[in-house]
């Protein structure tokens, strides 16, 4: 009887998919997470830059966010086991889908990727490596060939992040339990920067942000942009938020502060090493608060 029982659980959690990581099948180390939408034509780009990897312990979630084109057809030519295909049934826009890609990812760490990128062969062993050597970092970025370059100390992407997006999103990867912990996720009720906003969120919850020197993506400029970015908008958007962290019944008191109420504000919240906190206030001839 005992084993009938214990058959039935196993099969259950099998069919339910919550036994992922148990019962000899272990986590990957890597879940790489690609939206895509209207690009089937270059999406083979995409994906075997993905598959050609040098390393090579990572599951690959792709989601199409309802695209009306033939991507079915092209993601179905690959018979990769560690493809895994999902469809949102209409357009839901990039917020929700990143949302619905991550919460699939069993992976240690979310590599993200985008359908118009191609990632260098090298890019997962590179960041994998860093995030091992280094556990006291949580999110790594890679550099991306032609754009300006990511800072690579915490503090200074730190610094970017209050003004302006300076870390980018499809050059990253991060740890999936720490995001998960915090309950970090794409805000889907603003309509531009909503990867600005998910780091601001992880940088807000104590995550230590780094880089590495090596290019890891290569973008393609030429293709159409699907999901409508309005700059000015963007930044007047996100700029409530990031007053938000600092003065959540005033978002303008931040910036309606002078310099060094501004650090005085930064400096409740923690997010740079003392050093650095010491030295921008000196550097502004501001009296550092008790």
């Amino acid at each position: 009887m005992k084993r009938y029982v214990w058959a039935v659980i196993v099969v259950l959690i099998a069919i339910s998919g919550i036994g992922y990581g148990y019962l000899g099948k272990n986590r990957p180390m890597v879940s790489v997470v690609m939206l895509t939408y209207k690009r089937a034509d270059i999406l083979p780009n995409a994906i075997e830059s993905i598959l050609a990897q040098t390393y090579q312990d990572f599951e690959f979630i792709i989601l199409n966010d309802g695209s009306p084109d033939n991507t079915d057809e092209v993601i179905a030519k690959y018979q990769d086991p560690r493809i895994r295909y999902y469809k949102n049934a209409e357009n839901k826009g990039i917020a929700y889908s990143r949302n619905r890609a991550a919460s699939l990812a069993h992976g240690k760490y979310i590599m993200i990727m985008d359908d118009d990128d191609i990632s260098l062969p090298e890019r997962m062993q590179k960041q994998v490596a860093y995030l091992e050597n280094n556990p006291e970092i949580t999110v790594v970025a890679g550099q991306i060939e032609g754009l300006s370059r990511v800072p690579e100390t915490h503090d200074d992407i730190a610094s970017g992040l209050i003004q302006y997006n300076n870390f980018g999103n499809a050059n990253i990867m991060y740890c999936a339990d720490f995001a998960k912990k915090h309950n970090i996720k794409y805000k889907t009720d603003i309509e531009f920067g909503e990867d600005w906003y998910f780091w601001l969120q992880m940088l807000f919850a104590k995550a230590h942000f780094a880089s590495i020197k090596d290019e890891v993506t290569l973008r393609n400029p030429h293709t159409p942009k699907h999901y409508r970015v309005d700059v000015e908008h963007l930044n007047n958007q996100v700029r409530q938020y990031v007053g938000s962290f600092f003065s959540p019944s005033a978002p303008d008191a931040f910036y309606e502060a002078d310099a060094c109420g501004k650090l005085r504000m930064i400096a409740l919240k923690n997010i740079f090493s003392k050093e650095y906190q010491q030295n921008l206030f000196k550097a502004n001839s501001c009296a550092e608060p008790d």
